[in-house]
């Protein structure tokens, strides 16, 4: 029974996420806690192998050995999971963010626990590892595949993690009947945002739920063209408001009032082996690779089609050697006025191989705080900053 009790104490820590906060004054809980279990679980496992030992041994000796030993393995992948979501946090608010490690790490560790921990009574504990390390790995390769401009697994993969989180939420004893009921009413797509009703869920489960949340909007933005070509333009302005943050009104919205020619999304699909254009395309479809101008695709581009007399400009200020390197810093924005055509270009990198574009027809001011407060708004949603950030709060 102690050792449950320690058991269950941790658990709370751990979905508190409370580990990842600065520890300058304080203890390392959630780890000790862990490591308190391991050395208990241990040394209950050798008192019940002694017992096993005896020439009739009890049948709870041999029962308690096997929990003991499949708890063992459980409370090793907790400190693996907690490992990774330091590093999570760390990665998650770094610039030109590699996302592609950290599916690796999750991929490690969900093959390395597939087989582990699997007794009958210990099946809503695996489960419930189950549908967290998976929410995870999809996820993040939603945020990989979103990054190379992948319609068909970016759209799979989010569609598993929220079927898998809506799964979890209902192991989850937090969660009363009634709020289970307004989950699953108001989650039927992958466009709804978290249910507004989970006050007493864990923290670390509303916080997958807002990245899947968050994940989902980027994707209605980044696939916007192939999405509304599928329905009418009534349904498609309903669907992106259902988002958790509509990034098609905001960014229409700030082109009208401040008069900006163009506002668009630059793919640079450089040596990307995988791109094939908007929207899905046959895996045996051969294709040949994108040179030049073809090679920088608007993947989205308000009002309108891209500014084609404006594109090779844009291309030059990110080619340029003093300007690309600017864009590799998520704080910078790079300024830029053509005296020739009497035109201003500010540019941001908001994902690894996206550039985010305001065109003016007239000179603006390098600090226009308008301009830079939108841009930075924008690409900070957009990189999942903030959602990252959280993580570092706990509760």
């Amino acid at each position: 029974m102690n050792i449950l009790t320690h058991l269950a104490g941790a658990e709370k820590i751990y979905f508190s996420l409370s580990f990842i906060t600065k520890k300058i004054f304080r203890k390392d809980f959630a780890r000790d806690n862990y490591r308190v279990l391991v050395s208990e679980l241990k040394k209950t496992e050798e008192t019940a192998q002694s017992s096993h030992s005896r020439a009739s041994p009890p049948v709870e000796c041999s029962l308690l050995t096997e929990v003991c030993r499949h708890l063992s393995q459980f409370v090793q992948a907790r400190l693996e999971l907690i490992d990774f979501y330091e590093s999570l946090a760390s990665v998650g608010v770094l610039p030109n963010s590699n996302y592609a490690d950290l599916v690796s790490i999750i991929e490690e560790i969900i093959e390395k626990h597939q087989k582990g921990f699997h007794h009958p009574i210990l099946d809503p504990l695996k489960s419930s590892f189950s549908l967290e390390v998976d929410v995870l790995h999809h996820a993040l390769q939603a945020q990989c595949d979103m990054t190379e401009w992948k319609f068909l697994p970016s759209l799979l993969h989010l569609n598993e993690s929220h079927s898998k989180l809506l799964t979890w939420g209902q192991l989850l004893p937090a969660l009363s009947s009634k709020e289970l009921s307004v989950s699953l009413s108001t989650k039927k797509s992958i466009f709804s945002s978290a249910p507004k009703k989970q006050a007493e869920a864990p923290f670390l489960y509303l916080w997958l739920n807002k990245l899947q949340a968050s994940l989902v909007s980027k994707f209605t933005l980044y696939f916007f063209t192939i999405l509304s070509a599928q329905t009418s333009q009534a349904e498609m302005k309903t669907l992106t408001a259902r988002a958790t943050t509509d990034y098609i009104a905001k960014i229409t919205a700030f082109q009208r009032r401040s008069d900006a020619l163009n506002i668009s999304i630059l793919f640079d699909a450089q040596t990307l082996d995988s791109y094939r254009g908007h929207g899905y395309h046959f895996p045996q479809d051969k294709m040949d690779q994108p040179a030049g101008v073809g090679a920088f695709p608007a993947i989205v581009s308000i009002p309108g089609e891209r500014p084609v007399e404006h594109w090779p400009n844009i291309i030059s200020i990110i080619m340029d050697k003093n300007h690309g390197h600017d864009l590799t810093y998520t704080d910078k924005i790079v300024y830029f006025f053509d005296n020739r055509v009497q035109s201003t270009y500010f540019l941001t990198r908001i994902d690894y191989r996206m550039t985010l574009i305001i065109t003016f027809c007239t000179k603006k001011a390098e600090k226009d705080s308008y301009i830079t407060t939108f841009m930075n708004d924008i690409a900070c949603h957009l990189r999942n900053t903030k959602i990252f950030s959280v993580l570092k709060q706990g509760t």
